[in-house]
């Protein structure tokens, strides 16, 4: 949740009161014109919304920050941390929440052992009815979810005549039968994860009235000569005080006024039950699809144009290091053109989860791959980087903490199907198990030496450990892009000795990020008969709202001309 949680609540609160509020307009007239089984099939409403509420209204495609570029083997993107100060209002939000509902559950808990202490033992008959042996309110009753139990007062045959019990049983097994226990459960779970929304707690109160007068109404319709008997027997009942979650009883919050009342009422025609069917089953769809289709689009971000095949297949394969240590295995996953695929790795409280989504490149052999990075399930959202790769090179994104340590850094390749799966998964294979390339010693005793004169030297090249300059925050607010093209000294272990800029558009905006990262760039040195010296070469640094363009290091010509 994290982040989330605030969104997902809301969504889910708008949309069950929202179905709250109109089955509790129409429950009072569609009672009248149609019947009680009528206002009690509306409430069906109210999970369809919520479900509804849950489904995504469109591909949920990350949207991705603005990110510079250099080219380099392993293109890179380092998630700027994010200071925190011991709990944000998110986490005290989820906290809240959390403990609301664990005190509804406990609350709810409280109130089905009280009333089962309250039976007393529990006498099986031979009918397989449960009789209790010394209570008598709120009796009879059903109890229980996966098995209910028919639970019977001590007095029940003493209480009601013959005529009267078989009714009452009728009506208890109408419960069972019609999946209101079920339903009741149900009503329980909103009430723990909703607490917070006193609109549902008036509406359950309606809602357990209108389940006993459906009850009440398909005793009468299958009895319809038996109606003061009926009445007799819910007049000799003893009602109960408090509720029972998990169950069906006589409740003294049920009006038996107004029970007695619909006792006069004729019984719905095969027509009224017909139309009060399809009213319910209209209804609940209407309140579904507005559900659905408030919810706001998918994010789907602007990087520009971006050539997307509909039906394109990409192969992913991930490994993950997390505070330096590197996970085992590789995970591949099949990602269709367009469409996240989600990966969650960690232990603990907080665990690491990244949504990934993958699109064809502007250029031949390249990918665009946008990551939504998350703290889950409670910090929530940290970044949502973009990066273009090429197919089969290795790429990897990196969140630091405060202190600058990596504590989350995902290397990935992406390669297109091209032929067959197993085909394409071979190949990944084979890029994976290719040994990586021995990096740079440096040199012991090399003293320094001047630059070379063009023609003398082998090119400097850059090695993958080259971060990018993180985007400056004013520049990306205001949608300014640029370029900054560096004069990099590479001294002859492969560091950095010195970095300028030769020029800046706009001058000053990008200037400070792209020193920053190339002072931590290596390069493999530049050889002269073999031996590495001291060179510069030019790196063209791009930064850009829209599509990615990457520049390739330059080689200096201390003549006078760049290559």
């Amino acid at each position: 949740m994290g982040a989330d949680l605030p969104m997902i609540l809301a969504e889910a609160t708008v949309a069950t009161s929202a179905a709250l509020l109109l089955v509790l307009a129409l429950r009072r007239p569609v009672r009248a014109a149609l019947g009680a089984s009528a206002a009690y099939a509306l409430w069906l409403c109210v999970p369809v919304a919520l479900l509804a509420v849950s489904l995504p209204r469109s591909a949920d495609v990350p949207l991705a920050l603005p990110v510079a570029w250099q080219m380099a083997p392993a293109a890179q993107v380092a998630v700027q941390a994010v200071p925190r100060q011991g709990m944000g209002w998110i986490q005290w939000l989820f906290v809240a929440w959390l403990a609301g509902v664990l005190a509804s559950a406990a609350l709810l808990v409280w109130q089905q052992r009280r009333f089962r202490g309250g039976l007393g033992t529990l006498r099986q008959r031979g009918d397989g009815l449960y009789q209790s042996t010394m209570a008598t309110a709120g009796l009879p009753a059903v109890s229980g979810v996966l098995r209910p139990r028919i639970l019977l007062p001590a007095d029940f045959e003493q209480r009601y005549s013959v005529q009267e019990q078989s009714l009452v049983l009728q009506h208890e097994r109408v419960h069972v039968r019609r999946g209101d226990l079920l339903a009741n459960a149900l009503a329980a779970l909103l009430r723990c994860v909703f607490w917070f929304n006193p609109l549902l707690h008036f509406a359950l109160r309606r809602f357990r009235l209108d389940q006993e007068l459906a009850c009440d109404e398909w005793v009468i319709a299958r009895n319809p000569r038996a109606r003061r008997q009926y009445g007799e027997a819910m007049l000799k009942t003893q009602f109960d005080e408090l509720p029972l979650p998990l169950g069906c009883h006589w409740q003294a919050r049920h009006p038996i006024k107004e029970r007695i009342d619909m006792l006069k009422r004729p019984t719905p025609s095969p027509m009224q039950w017909m139309a009060a069917t399809f009213l319910a089953l209209g209804l609940s769809a209407s309140a579904g699809y507005a559900a659905w289709a408030a919810q706001p689009a998918g994010p789907s971000g602007d990087m520009g144009p971006v050539s997307v095949a509909g039906d394109r297949m990409f192969l992913l394969a991930r490994q993950f290091t997390l505070d330096g240590v590197p996970g085992q295995g590789v995970l591949q996953q099949w990602v269709k053109a367009g469409e996240p695929v989600v990966s969650i790795v960690g232990s603990g409280p907080e665990q690491w989860k990244s949504t990934a989504t993958v699109h064809a490149g502007n250029e031949p052999g390249t990918a665009l791959v946008r990551f939504r990075l998350e703290r889950w399930p409670v910090r929530g959202l940290l970044a949502e980087p973009a990066l273009v790769v090429r197919f089969g090179e290795t790429a990897a994104v990196e969140q630091a903490d405060e202190s600058g340590n990596t504590t989350y850094r995902s290397q990935f390749v992406v390669l297109p199907l091209d032929g067959s799966r197993a085909e394409t998964e071979g190949r990944m294979r084979d890029i994976l198990s290719a040994p990586a390339p021995a990096a740079v010693a440096p040199p012991a005793d090399i003293p320094p030496q001047a630059p070379v004169a063009a023609g003398q030297v082998a090119e400097a090249s850059p090695l993958s450990n080259m971060p990018a300059p993180r985007y400056p925050v004013d520049a990306a607010r205001q949608g300014i892009g640029g370029e900054v093209m560096l004069l990099v000294t590479v001294d002859t272990d492969g560091s950095v000795r010195d970095v300028q800029v030769e020029k800046a558009t706009p001058p000053g905006v990008f200037d400070a990020a792209t020193l920053e990262a190339a002072r931590q760039w290596r390069f493999a040195p530049l050889l002269q008969d073999g031996k590495p010296v001291q060179g510069q070469v030019r790196v063209p640094v791009t930064f850009e709202l829209g599509p990615v363009h990457r520049g390739d290091p330059i080689m200096v010509d201390h003549s006078g001309d760049a290559s």
